[in-house]
């Protein structure tokens, strides 16, 4: 059964929220891939893109943690990395792996890619949604305040504000 995105999944950040939208689909797509006849061929690709996508991910899901000073990154960075090395040994078991065991493999598989995937969001990364709208509440304050002081030099200084 796919995984069907909802808003309740969102993080606040585009680049969070987008990557996510993406993993639930590459999760889809290796599902599409074992219903039926298993396609070995496509689920390789699948596991090639969702094994490179994560860990892009996680890249930029820690850089946005250490700009919103998220207090849980260093737990949450660690989790990314036990992740990555599960896919590195699903990846490495997979490719040698043959026969009945290879397609038993793929079916727990993709239990563990869902499993994984709407836990890590839902468990983990939501936990960040507040510490993202306080991050963006201060950008847009500290913007607010960057036009006022702009404009009231101007003002001072008695030049007509551009367009």
């Amino acid at each position: 059964m796919s995984i069907a995105w909802r808003d309740a999944m969102e993080v606040g950040d585009e680049s969070i929220d987008g990557d996510h939208k993406h993993l639930v689909q590459l999760i889809n797509d290796f599902e599409v891939a074992i219903s039926g006849r298993i396609d070995h061929k496509r689920i390789a690709a699948v596991l090639l893109s969702l094994f490179e996508y994560t860990a892009e991910h996680f890249q930029r899901e820690e850089e946005i943690q250490l700009r919103v000073r998220y207090p849980y990154y260093e737990s949450h960075r660690r989790a990314h990395r036990d992740v990555l090395k599960k896919l590195t040994a699903l990846v490495q078991d997979y490719t040698q792996a043959g026969g009945v065991a290879r397609d038993e493999m793929i079916r727990s598989m993709a239990g563990f890619l869902k499993e994984w995937l709407v836990d890590h969001i839902i468990q983990s990364d939501l936990r960040m949604k507040p510490y993202v709208a306080a991050w963006k509440r201060q950008m847009a304050d500290t913007e607010t305040r960057r036009r006022a002081a702009i404009a009231q030099s101007e003002t001072i200084a008695g030049v007509t504000p551009k367009g």
